[in-house]
């Protein structure tokens, strides 16, 4: 065997794996990698929004007490559970807008020539990561 031959292992192949006795090519690998990440996002999105729904549940329960009561000393709570609300929304969003990033990027980047998607996908990168490209 020679040193730099990569040949002597099935699943070293250059640009594909195997899997069981399909081959899988590295877009698919990339296509999976972004559905499985969607999913995660998703999963992440939906956490946030049940934690902004009990935080705005918890306010305006407190709300209630205080008007119900006449302590208004109760109304002190809403007020921290609404600013509290702000963190979880821009989450979301943010959450959102990767995720259409990355639900279009292998569509868009695949009509392009390849020294075009090179830099495209480092642009995407970037993005994501919160990068801004001078």
């Amino acid at each position: 065997m020679v040193s730099g031959d990569n040949n002597w292992y099935p699943c070293l192949v250059v640009g594909k794996n195997i899997v069981g006795r399909r081959t899988v090519t590295p877009i698919e690998q990339i296509l999976k990698r972004i559905d499985d990440v969607l999913r995660d996002n998703r999963r992440t999105e939906t956490l946030y929004i049940v934690m902004s729904v009990v935080l705005f549940v918890a306010g305006i329960g407190c709300l209630i007490q205080a008007l119900y009561l006449h302590e208004f000393i109760w109304s002190i709570p809403p007020v921290a559970t609404t600013a509290l609300l702000h963190y979880p929304m821009k989450e979301v969003r943010d959450l959102r807008a990767k995720n259409i990033a990355l639900a279009t990027a292998p569509l868009l980047i695949s009509t392009l020539p390849v020294d075009k998607a090179a830099e495209e996908m480092i642009r995407l990168l970037k993005s994501l990561h919160g990068e801004t490209s001078a």
